[in-house]
């Protein structure tokens, strides 16, 4: 337990936490002490603390004080098994706050404290060169890192569901030890089927806490993530403190992998249907465990293990529909719930509309909601048939619906035009609200509580946050329901912001200048879209509250516009400069456009020559790489040199060796880096790709070949045998050999699948480059004299 501000004048830097049955007068003489002898301003909580507040919330209003630097925490037998001082411990290091062990008891049992803690230094105050160090400790500032906590609270409706939660703690959980294992592991199943629930109760699992005690990071994907560079800074704004500006998806990605590199956390990805949007968060580290929530099997990595997440267990599916209501018949319970497919989802809604039967008993309520379910078309249904889910789904819905009156009903379909899987942000219903139905903030505020608390309706309502989210079942139904009204709800949610000129846009609007143009590509209004693509003052005020990778997404809503493409393709160029100084926005373009006559781009240069936002240098000719032309993009990732490059049979991928020890796989189409391959402990000199696309076989200055799966990014063997660098290397088109030229002077054929040495041989200097020709038969090398050697494969 804690305290509040002594009578120090100056804020207060330190926090004492102790057990108040074991270590009360230790805290207190501390507390003098520091105060008395040092001039300390400290916090304790017997001391000053406001009569009827909360007394929880007064410990946390002192930790997340930004003055407070230091818990001091008092170590005794009590404290170790407090749960109460876990939780201010706990709360100290998500808030950056130095945590300090002082020795309060002869002979303490470290062995049951969490691993970080054990490895602490621990002052004792009866050493005086301990307790010296201990006075310069809190003399100085602070520099812990934040342990981040991005789960959200579990719904007071929780229920347990032991089968599939033990399964998942056990594969992150070191049997032995109980340590974190780095592992993917992956919760599959339909929509509405209580995934992401569960991956909130593994996150808030006192075990998997101490395992994976630097934090825990969440990222929400969706079906349409867009750029996954925001995705991927925003885990990096929340492991450093301050937003960065990415040049793109590989330097983000490389600076997560950086972050990561010594900590233990675990990283849940939610709602994932593509592989491909998994790549960035697998990357690096090497201690950290990956949770995966997907509908889709095909979307995880080979190696992921995986829980399948279907219907509840029957008393699973009973608590959870009898939440919060008086005791009922049994039996009816148990057939509603089967009724229901054991569908949390579809639980809660009927669970919502029971408790909705005021002044009715329960028995009786449960009639009358089988009858709205019957009218409403509810039938037996095949869980695994979407179709059938869909229309599950829409019958339960009505359920709740029916206790929304017209406008409400209006309003609540209204949340059909924000986009899949974001938080909506309750400004933003204020406009729209606002204007459709008249809400005032508190309206807006009660209706959005309603629509959370009442009826189950949102996925989740935050008020501390101000936002609301749709679960993407609902959000389906909503825009087949609404269905043609929706662009003139686009429409009117536009219109709301009463503004002339987007523009004039205010910065802090962040969700529509994010938004804007899919707002206005819904309501019909792509000229509108296209004249602001091609208005450099809009370009950059879009620029400066947003970043280069959200400003490149926006030509993305129009793709067929050729003029606009080239525009896109000079920012993209420009993406690596833009995301360290938006300034350069103006030069960047007249570099790359000058010598396009278009209309479109020929207005937007002379805007940006006019433009005086700051100090630049405006280049007077077409100076810099135009778009359109053989150069596509800039791929930017590797540290150092890259010495190979292959490409994949149908062209989707290019992977690159470097100097930097690693290979990258990259997506031709987009610039995005998908992987980073890392295991090489020297230069990779040498790439070749199987003839399936499925492999990539390296060769590096370590002596060794890698063969790498390129789709998810692992290693699959090592090929040792050469003793010297590896130059070249090359495929057999049946894809069942490699090639591979060495400084050692030997020519190797390898076994891909056994990595077994089938051939060798040994030339009169190294060899630097390697092919085979179309019938698997003749090997031409190129040696370091200048010789090219012709070579029969003979035998196979």
């Amino acid at each position: 337990m804690i305290g509040t501000m002594s009578a120090v004048s100056s804020p207060p830097r330190i926090f004492i936490s102790y057990a108040r049955s074991d270590g009360e007068d230790f805290a207190r003489n501390l507390r003098r002490r520091l105060i008395d002898e040092y001039g300390f301003a400290v916090w304790q909580d017997r001391t000053e603390m406001q009569v009827g507040e909360a007394w929880w919330q007064q410990i946390v209003d002192a930790l997340t004080n930004e003055d407070v630097e230091y818990m001091v925490l008092v170590m005794t037998p009590a404290a170790m098994r407090s749960d109460m001082v876990r939780r201010e411990w706990r709360l100290a290091r998500r808030e950056g706050v130095c945590v300090l062990p002082v020795i309060a008891w002869p002979d303490l049992d470290f062995q049951s404290l969490p691993n970080w803690m054990r490895a602490a230094h621990f002052a004792d105050p009866d050493i005086l060169e301990e307790w010296t160090r201990f006075i310069r400790t809190l003399e100085g500032p602070c520099h812990e890192k934040r342990v981040p906590f991005m789960a959200e609270d579990l719904p007071e409706d929780f229920v347990e569901r032991p089968q599939e939660y033990n399964e998942l703690v056990t594969s992150l959980l070191n049997k032995d030890h109980g340590g974190a294992i780095a592992i993917t592991a992956a919760l599959r199943g339909a929509g509405g089927y209580g995934k992401t629930t569960l991956a909130k109760a593994i996150c808030h699992d006192e075990d998997i806490l101490e395992a994976f005690y630097d934090g825990i990071l969440w990222t929400t994907l969706g079906e349409s993530p867009g750029d996954l560079t925001g995705r991927v800074g925003d885990l990096i704004e929340i492991l450093t403190g301050k937003r960065s500006g990415f040049e793109g998806l590989d330097a983000a990605t490389s600076r997560l992998v950086e972050l990561l590199a010594d900590r233990h956390i675990l990283i849940v990805i939610d709602d994932v249907w593509n592989r491909v949007h998994l790549k960035p968060f697998l990357q690096g580290g090497p201690l950290c465990a990956r949770l995966i929530t997907t509908r889709d099997s095909s979307s995880l990595p080979e190696s992921a293990a995986r829980i399948p997440v279907d219907a509840m267990q029957e008393n699973e599916a009973v608590k959870l529909l009898k939440a919060g209501l008086p005791t009922a018949d049994g039996e009816a319970m148990q057939k509603l719930a089967a009724d229901l497919g054991k569908w949390p989802l579809l639980l809660k809604l009927v669970n919502s509309a029971l408790r909705r039967s005021d002044n009715v008993d329960i028995n009786q309520a449960l009639a009358y909601v089988n009858e709205d379910i019957s009218e409403l078309g509810l039938t037996a249904f095949d869980a695994e048939d979407p179709r059938e889910r869909d229309q599950a789904a829409a019958a339960t819905l009505g359920l709740s619906l029916k206790h929304l009156n017209e406008d409400e009903r209006a309003r609540f379909g209204e949340l059909a035009i924000f986009p899949e899987d974001i938080n909506i942000p309750l400004s933003a219903l204020e406009n729209l609200w606002g204007t459709t139905g008249g809400l005032n903030p508190g309206r807006i505020r009660r209706l959005s509580q309603k629509l959370y608390h009442r009826l189950s309706l949102l996925q989740t309502y935050d008020a501390a946050d101000q936002t609301i989210r749709l679960h993407d079942v609902v959000r389906k139904y909503l825009i087949g329901k609404v269905g043609a009204k929706l662009p003139s709800i686009h429409e009117q949610f536009l219109d709301s912001y009463g503004l002339e000129r987007w523009i004039d846009l205010p910065e802090s609007e962040s969700y529509l200048w994010t938004h804007l143009a899919y707002h206005l590509v819904e309501a019909g209004r792509e000229e509108e879209l296209r004249q602001l693509l091609f208005d450099f003052d809009w370009i950059q005020a879009k620029l400066e509250a947003t970043d280069v990778n959200s400003l490149i997404a926006d030509y993305d809503h129009l793709p067929d516009d050729s003029d606009l493409r080239l525009v896109q393709g000079a920012i993209r160029l420009s993406a690596h400069v833009l995301s360290r100084d938006k300034i350069e926005l103006a030069g960047q373009l007249l570099g790359r456009l000058q010598t396009f006559q278009e209309s479109g781009i020929q207005s937007m240069l002379k805007q940006a020559r006019e433009w005086e936002g700051g100090l630049w240098l405006c280049p007077r000719t077409a100076s810099l790489i135009p778009p359109g032309g053989p150069l596509v993009r800039i791929l930017e990732g590797h540290t150092s040199l890259v010495d190979a490059v292959a490409v994949t049979p149908d062209g989707r991928y290019a992977i690159s060796g470097s100097s930097d020890n690693t290979l990258k796989v990259w997506d031709i189409k987009s610039g995005k880096e998908m992987q980073t391959l890392a295991g090489h402990t020297g230069w990779v000199y040498a790439v070749a790709v199987t003839p399936d696309g499925s492999y990539a076989i390296s060769g590096s200055s370590d002596n060794t070949l890698k063969v790498w799966d390129i789709e998810s990014g692992y290693e699959i063997r090592t090929l040792a045998g050469h003793t010297s660098l590896v130059y070249a290397v090359a495929v057999t088109p049946d894809g069942r050999y490699a090639i591979s030229g060495s400084s050692d002077k030997t020519l190797k054929v390898w076994d891909i699948e056994s990595g077994k040495i089938l051939a060798s041989f040994s030339g009169d200097a190294p060899f630097l480059a390697c092919a085979i020709s179309p019938d698997d038969r003749t090997i031409v090398a190129g040696d370091e004299s200048g010789r090219v050697h012709f070579l029969r494969l003979i035998g196979t």
